[in-house]
């Protein structure tokens, strides 16, 4: 498929930031930056993947400088693109809707 009709899979608007942010999946620890963030989770890019389906611990500090831990699972990792495809690594990390602080966070972001 030709990038110019490349089909678009996402099903919510993404917020597209910067934010350098740490995480801890298990043993694993790494750094890297938040790149994207929507309603349900976000997107951290890194060189170090966690398994899909990990419990996993995203720390980092919003513009304010407060600190944020989130916890969520990694959906999916860059990893699973098919053959061909590029981009640069790293992992959709999936929040639970009810968590405060990433309710907080992403209201934050959207009406700032």
């Amino acid at each position: 498929m030709s990038p110019a009709r490349k089909i678009e899979r996402r099903r919510l608007h993404r917020l597209v930031k910067r934010i350098p942010a740490t995480f801890e999946a298990g043993k694993l620890r790494g750094t890297g930056h938040i790149k994207n963030v929507s309603k349900k989770g976000l997107f951290l890019r890194t060189g170090l993947l966690p398994p899909v389906g990990s419990d996993v611990r995203v720390l980092f500090s919003d513009r304010k400088g407060t600190k944020i831990a989130l916890r969520g699972r990694v959906r999916w990792t860059t990893d699973q693109l098919p053959v061909g495809e590029k981009a640069k690594p790293g992992f959709a990390v999936y929040i639970r809707l009810d968590d405060k602080a990433f309710a907080e966070f992403f209201e934050q972001i959207l009406f700032s």
